[in-house]
Formats: structure tokens, sequence, C-alpha cells
């Protein structure tokens, strides 16, 4: 049994090894470890996503898949929710939440915890991934409604890039930082630090 890690963010700007240090952390208080991380910035939305596959051909029949919420796998409408399981279901991969206490059962050697981890994993997976759609499609909704407000009162000017965010981020390079050093500062992604080393021709 392989443990795999999977961790997402929805774009460019966000860093999507976030919630690496959460997985370690539960890992080491699991006594298991993590044998690959499997890390790519795209929508929960989307149903392809390269690394997400990637994970699923590399693994083996009770493999782990371990996420920090379900959100991270998924906030996908339910029957592409649906084909996105059956995937995993044939690959016999189990997963495992961080934020699930029922599906931790899956990392128990025991016969009868994986049979009880299985249902119950079964059962919380379906409800979280439908109440992460359900948040996905609220904030799609506000946001809409911002948006079209905004344009009625003419002040709607399209999405702005953090300027305070890539403003230190260039005084960061400036300083001679590393591109390490000024994600553990900052939060950024290593797109959005190369994104203002073109701007500013930073090097």
């Amino acid at each position: 049994m392989f443990v795999r890690a999977y961790l997402r963010a929805s774009t460019d700007e966000q860093d999507a090894t976030r919630g690496q240090d959460e997985l370690l952390k539960f890992a080491d208080n699991q006594n298991i470890k993590i044998a690959s991380y499997y890390i790519e910035n795209q929508s929960g939305a989307k149903i392809e996503r390269p690394e997400l596959a990637r994970l699923i051909s590399d693994s083996y029949p009770d493999d782990i898949l371990l996420i920090e919420k379900v959100d991270r796998l998924s906030r996908l409408p339910y029957e592409q929710w649906k084909q996105l399981k059956n995937k995993l279901v044939d690959a016999k991969i189990q997963i495992v939440v961080i934020d699930q206490p029922m599906t931790h059962a899956a990392l128990s050697s025991s016969p009868d915890n994986t049979m009880i981890a299985r249902v119950l994993t079964d059962f919380m997976i379906d409800l979280a991934a439908t109440m992460a759609r359900d948040d996905y499609e609220t904030r799609r909704k506000r946001q809409a409604q911002g948006i079209a407000k905004a344009k009625l009162k003419g002040k709607y000017q399209g999405r702005k890039p953090d300027s305070e965010l890539r403003d230190n981020i260039a005084l960061s390079l400036g300083e001679g930082k590393t591109w390490s050093q000024i994600q553990s500062l900052t939060g950024c992604s290593r797109s959005t630090i190369a994104k203002v080393v073109k701007l500013n021709k930073v090097q």
C-alpha cells in the first residue's frame, strides 16, 4: 500500500503546496509515509486534470489517495463526480481525507476495518463532494451578482492582479531572496513569481 498525496489550487496565483505541511503532520501522526506528491493548479470543477490522472495511473489496488479536504479532489457536477469516482473505484484506490475522520480507517491493515472504511468513505465522499459543488456554485453566483451590480454602477473593471503581492515579490527578488524563500514569505505560486520576473525584467 502506497500513500499518494494530491494537492490542488484553482489558479496560478494560488499556492497549490499550501496544504503540504498539514498532510505531512497527519502522516506523521498516523505513522505512515507519503510515497509521492501530485501537485497542480487546476480548477476542481474540471474533470480533466493531468496530475490527478497521473496519480490514478500510477496507483496499485488498495493504494491511498490522501487529500486535505474533499474540495481538493472535486467541485464537479454530480454526473462528472460519478465519472471520476468510478475511475478511482476501478483502480481500487482508497480515499483518505484529513478532515473526514471516518475515512482514516482505510489506513488500518485489518480486513474488517478496510471493509467498513470503504462503506463509510463512499457515503462521506459523496456527501462532501456534493457540498463542495454547492459551495462552488454559490460562490460563482455571488460573484456574478457582484459583477452585474458593479457594471450597473459603472464601477466594474475586471479582475486586477494583486499589486501589493507583486510589489513584495519584486522587492524580495531585488534583495536576492530565492524563489523558495519568496514562496514561503508570501504564499504565492512559482508561476506568479515568474510573471513578476518577466514584468520587471528581474533575474
